[in-house]
């Protein structure tokens, strides 16, 4: 099942959704770089990790039927999470720490953020919907452990 972009926007939804899961990511690893640190700081990070992934299972388990993207939400598999939800939070988090990188760390970290931000949104654009669910999910979780090694590691 395909989904549209007028469909994804039309409700608040799959923004929510993909913004909730951003957070989560993003204070996990914020977690784990203070914990690996031993700095304390880090279950804090990790708390507000697990309040925004719950927020996130809390939403994508009472979306409605009614809308188009509650239908879909009723035949989510794993691979249609990762390649539909998940991927553009990483995307994000890819573009934004990138930028950041950029502006305030340095030019080679920020750049090689922004490269694979930009590189695993045009594979997805490229292989569109003739791909199926599970290739474009492996895309995404392989993406996805490179962002948590590329992230512990520049810092």
């Amino acid at each position: 099942m395909e989904i549209l972009l007028t469909d994804i926007f039309k409700t608040n939804w799959y923004p929510m959704l993909t913004g909730f899961l951003g957070l989560a990511l993003f204070f996990a690893m914020m977690g784990l770089r203070d914990l690996r640190d031993q700095l304390l700081e880090g279950f804090l990070f990790l708390a507000l990790s697990v309040f925004f992934f719950s927020s996130h299972l809390y939403l994508l388990l009472e979306m409605s039927a009614q809308s188009s993207f509650g239908s879909l939400a009723s035949e989510l598999t794993l691979w249609i999470w990762l390649a539909l939800i998940f991927a553009p939070a990483l995307i994000v988090l890819f573009i934004l720490l990138g930028i950041f990188s950029l502006l305030s760390q340095g030019f080679h970290a920020g750049l090689v953020k922004l490269f694979f931000g930009l590189t695993l949104l045009c594979y997805l654009f490229m292989v569109g919907s003739h791909w199926p669910a599970d290739c474009k999910g492996i895309m995404a979780m392989i993406y996805g452990g490179v962002w948590f090694n590329l992230e512990l590691r520049t810092t």
